[in-house]
């Protein structure tokens, strides 16, 4: 009896995790042809759970399922569907129930951003929002949820966001979205318990995907912030890992960062909230009583303008040119088999070096490069001219671009050294993973890892000359 009277208090409060493996549940994600929503699917996928992807972009959601391939053991449906349209919502659950018949476990994570002032925001750009965000959530719970109380388990994630707690001006109309998902949310995990269906509510802090492509800082601060985003937001695979865990584990709530636990706490100390709120709408707010940010940042570029003018004067048009070698393997994606050698040798640096060391500047950090390649099977030494890109601060990575020519035929080759950040150099600053192709085309011919040695190190910085060219 008393074991009886536990179980009950068990299934009201939820405290349980989910029972056994994930592998071969069936799991309906939103929003999943890119960022937290294809990241999240792989996670799931690696597990052996199959797979129904929905996305409104059609061509990315193609994309996404050809990814997923991979994954030989698992099955993968994908349907385009605008989360936002009732109607569809409730013939692609009609269509589930029919060709596929249950879905295990529901993650709501379509969803929109917007950054300005509530004043500014258009009630159109509201309804949109509220579309997308709050009724797109909503649809799917309600097209989905009677197929899991018939079944008597499941398991449902909402995806709302870190701006619940942090609810900073300039974010105002999406963050009221996020925060009604929160709320209805954290109630359903209760409501639903009786039903043997788990609620988890994800709060992601701010993540580095396509999701704020669209968003557009009008101030200085917010321009910058934007710029910065990937410094100090988190990868959407990271997110995905942990959206995973969570799902793994039956948690009722995932706050993903602890930054949104230091924003929620200082809700309850209401002089810092309220320090807080007024300092991030001096930075982001662009209409600030006090300075107009667009004349801050107008100030800023005229100053550096003239400093570059100063020493473009005082020193001339001087650059600099170093050499540097990258080798390792490739290997073709068809055809010949196994990892052949490959090497690029080339000499970059730019030709006005206050010009390049500009963040004004469209060139700022990149120059061109010239050299030879040799890719095993294919060529041997050839001649190669492209462009190098050091997008340490807006990508963190380096971008090596060149083509070159093999019998008449041009190749285009893209190598990129990424996630560099001060702590993880020795790595990061050495592996470069690359692509070929023929130029003009799509299609991937190999696929390349190279790497810089530290043993050449010294060579390389041996090879570095100024330059100066006439005025």
């Amino acid at each position: 009896m008393k074991e009886k009277k536990i179980m009950e208090l068990k299934s009201i409060f939820n405290f349980r995790k989910n029972n056994g493996t994930l592998k071969g549940k069936y799991v309906l994600i939103t929003g999943a042809a890119q960022g937290i929503g294809l990241e999240t699917a792989i996670q799931f996928a690696s597990t052996g759970c199959h797979l129904i992807l929905a996305d409104v972009n059609q061509t990315a959601l193609e994309s996404a399922r050809q990814k997923l391939q991979k994954y030989t053991n698992i099955k993968v449906f994908s349907y385009c569907v605008d989360v936002s349209d009732k109607n569809a919502v409730q013939k692609f659950a009609e269509h589930v129930q029919k060709e596929i018949g249950k879905v295990d476990i529901l993650i709501n994570n379509a969803g929109i951003g917007y950054h300005s002032t509530l004043e500014e925001t258009t009630l159109e750009t509201w309804k949109r929002l509220i579309d997308i965000n709050i009724w797109g959530t909503l649809y799917h719970l309600y097209a989905f949820l009677p197929m899991m109380k018939e079944r008597g388990k499941g398991h449902i994630v909402n995806v709302s966001s870190g701006q619940a707690f942090f609810q900073m001006p300039s974010w105002g109309a999406y963050t009221a979205t996020k925060l009604a998902i929160a709320a209805m949310s954290n109630i359903l995990h209760y409501e639903l318990s009786q039903y043997n269906i788990k609620v988890t509510t994800v709060y992601p802090y701010m993540v580095n995907t396509g999701f704020y492509n669209d968003v557009e800082g009008k101030s200085f601060g917010s321009k910058l912030s934007m710029k910065l985003l990937p410094l100090y937001s988190q990868k959407p695979e990271t997110v995905a890992k942990i959206i995973f865990k969570a799902v793994e584990k039956g948690k009722r709530i995932e706050m993903v960062n602890v930054l949104n636990n230091v924003a929620k706490g200082i809700h309850f100390l209401n002089p810092v909230s309220s320090a807080f709120s007024k300092t991030v709408n001096f930075a982001l707010n662009g209409s600030s009583k006090n300075i107009r940010d667009s004349r801050v940042l107008l100030g800023i570029e005229s100053l550096t303008k003239i400093f570059a003018k100063i020493s473009s004067t005082a020193i001339g048009n001087v650059g600099f040119k170093i050499n540097e070698v990258m080798s390792g393997e490739h290997e073709f994606v068809r055809g010949k088999k196994g990892k052949l050698p490959m090497e690029f040798n080339v000499e970059w640096g730019p030709k006005n070096l206050v010009n390049w060391a500009n963040p004004f500047e469209e060139d700022f950090l990149c120059n061109d490069l010239e050299g030879t390649v040799t890719v095993g099977g294919l060529c041997e030494n050839a001649p190669c001219k492209g462009r190098l890109e050091l997008n340490y601060f807006s990508e963190q990575k380096i971008r090596y671009t060149f083509n070159f020519e093999v019998d008449g035929q041009g190749y285009e080759y893209i190598g990129e050294k990424r996630n560099i950040y001060p702590w993880n150099l020795p790595y990061s600053h050495t592996c470069c993973f690359g692509e070929l192709r023929k130029a003009g085309s799509s299609k991937i011919i190999s696929n390349s890892i190279t790497h810089f040695y530290w043993d050449t190190l010294l060579k390389s910085l041996g090879s570095f000359e100024l330059t100066r060219e006439r005025a």
